[in-house]
């Protein structure tokens, strides 16, 4: 265990930090109307056209087993519903799935992992995706076959040593999707073969790479959507009929994941331990004039900071920003800048519960007043979470691995890269790991008190729902801005609202590829409300029996009866 001498030491090297009070703030600001979607995977209106080329989320994290490597996870696909068969989900032959890496904060792309693929049907006289149980991912029973490819390519001068591109994993067969015991009885096995491990010839890096069906890690409920209505609450906030109880909308869903993990030493340039991700998505364009001649890759879909195109961006640019690179903010900056400065869903706070906004001025109009034109004239906490990474303005506290508070001054660098150009995407801190982590995860990052988490980048564990709408509520602005010293976060509306959604439906796993497992066509069930409550236990029971090395037939009984009586009750409640 370091000192506190030698964490101070450690810290002042460091390009810092953000803490703000833990507090939990409305999910009501999650919606209003169609301008403000919460992350629904639906981000923009051509973008839900197309769900196999669309990006769900975004995270990067250092290890929690190796503080010089830094992990990378980008999903696509939304609500890939797991008994989708018999043409189940998979990746796209005809897009390419990037992740992107920006090392020197020029908002420019300096180190790109791109999955393509190609599909190979073995017998095209049968409808089958699989004509009997899968055994290896290689077994002649998988008659769909996809082969992935993913490359490391450079910029020119960010190379590492010998060329600018790598090919990680070269026309290797995927994972097959998850189906059931019979068709893929031993999935753990099959899974575990769809990691792969790639040593760099010239300096020995080791990067490893996982690409296929996982668990969707996004938590959330949508129901908010229903006229702001938030389960759990009492009227007329909540429901007064039928199903008040929060249900994470993306529980049981899948999607398409691309994890990798790199040694941190690889993406660090110049000693700035900050660097900037983003994912998207290429589409081959089509010449309708001459089409046997394909055009080039085009953009369809971008995804970095959590939210940003779904709650932040009015509908009218949805489609606009998910055609642009980073590179491109500043100079359209002018389209976006009441969006970002003057968030749309701040207005709506403050117009529908009267929650006061900074810079609203002397006569209120639930608006922060900004100048057209001029970035960080108006809301310069969120132009700095979102657009150039964050410095405190004012002094605040994080807690150490030891259980310990650590104040960090005026003027910390939390994940602003040395020179840096506006634009919006993921930054993380690399440096702080370890000591400088809580003693466990909490869900509300930073905001927890835990210097590990989102905003300083993004682990699968934290609750960016509830982070990101306490930053629009201004609970961090007398922390990044206060040049309004007579705005004060409303603590008021701490624990009230809320959409009641705090973690994943799966556990996480604690080693690469970190994501929970496919769920499977056999495993997922439709539940209604009270079985959505009951199953998680019994099948937790259940695991703990079998455990015990108690045959599981014998929890059947048990299981049955916890299922069956709650799901007669509510039955027999709708029925009246």
């Amino acid at each position: 265990m370091q000192s506190k001498s030698s964490l101070l030491r450690r810290l002042g090297t460091l390009t810092g930090l953000l803490l703000v009070p833990v507090v939990l703030l409305a999910a009501v600001l999650l919606a209003v109307g169609q301008d403000a979607k919460a992350s629904s995977h639906r981000e923009a209106p051509l973008i839900s056209k197309d769900p196999f080329a669309d990006n769900t989320d975004t995270y990067v994290f250092v290890s929690p087993n190796d503080t010089n490597r830094l992990a990378l996870v980008a999903s696509w696909i939304p609500f890939e519903g797991p008994e989708g068969g018999p043409n189940y989900f998979e990746w796209d032959d005809r897009v390419l799935y990037d992740i992107y890496l920006d090392v020197n904060g020029d908002a420019r792309e300096d180190i790109t992992y791109t999955l393509s693929s190609r599909t190979v049907i073995k017998n095209p006289n049968t409808f089958l995706y699989n004509v009997g149980p899968v055994d290896a991912l290689n077994d002649t029973d998988l008659n769909r076959s996809q082969y992935i490819t993913v490359t490391e390519t450079f910029r020119e001068g960010f190379q590492p040593g010998g060329g600018t591109s790598r090919v990680l994993v070269g026309n290797q067969i995927a994972p097959p999707v998850h189906i059931g015991t019979k068709s893929t009885p031993d999935y753990n096995a099959l899974e575990q073969a769809g990691i792969h491990k790639y040593t760099d010839p010239g300096n020995g890096d080791m990067v490893d790479i996982f690409a296929g069906q996982s668990d969707d890690p996004f938590f959330v409920d949508l129901q908010v959507f229903d006229l702001l209505t938030l389960r759990g609450q009492g009227s007329p906030i909540g429901y007064t009929k039928e199903n008040n109880i929060p249900v994470d909308s993306l529980s049981g869903f899948n999607v398409h994941s691309l994890v990798i993990e790199v040694p941190i030493s690889r993406v660090m340039r110049n000693s700035d331990p900050v660097v900037g991700v983003w994912s998207g998505s290429r589409r081959q364009a089509i010449d309708i004039a001459n089409p046997g001649n394909p055009g080039p890759y085009v953009q369809v879909s971008r995804l970095g900071m959590p939210l940003v195109n779904e709650v932040v961006l009015p509908m009218g640019l949805k489609d606009v920003f998910n055609s642009i690179p980073p590179s491109v903010d500043l100079t359209v900056y002018g389209l976006l800048q009441k969006s970002v400065e003057d968030p749309e869903v701040g207005n709506l706070l403050c117009g529908l519960y009267s929650v006061p906004l900074p810079g609203d001025g002397a006569t209120p109009d639930c608006s922060t007043n900004h100048t057209p034109g001029t970035p960080r004239s108006g809301r310069g906490d969120i132009f700095d979470i979102f657009l150039q990474g964050m410095v405190l303005e004012n002094p605040f506290t994080i807690t150490l691995k030891n259980g310990n508070p650590m104040g960090l001054p005026k003027g910390f660098n939390v994940n602003r890269p040395a020179s840096v150009t506006p634009a919006e995407m993921i930054r993380i801190n690399t440096a702080i790991s370890g000591d400088l982590c809580a003693p466990a995860p909490h869900r509300l990052g930073i905001l927890g008190g835990d210097a590990c988490g989102f905003p300083n980048g993004r682990r699968l564990t934290d609750d960016v729902v509830e982070i990101e709408l306490l930053a629009v509520a201004g609970a961090a602005y007398e922390v990044l801005d206060d040049r309004d010293p007579s705005f004060t976060f409303t603590g008021g509306l701490i624990g009230v609202l809320t959409d009641g959604i705090d973690a994943n439906d799966k556990p996480f796993r604690s080693t690469f590829p970190y994501l929970a497992q496919a769920h499977s066509g056999q495993s997922h069930l439709h539940t209604n409300p009270i079985l959505g409550i009951f199953v998680p236990m019994i099948q937790n029971a259940m695991s703990r029996i079998q455990g015990a090395g108690v045959a599981a037939t014998a929890g059947v009984p048990v299981a049955l009866l916890l299922v069956t009586i709650p799901a007669l009750w509510w039955t027999r409640r709708r029925e009246k």
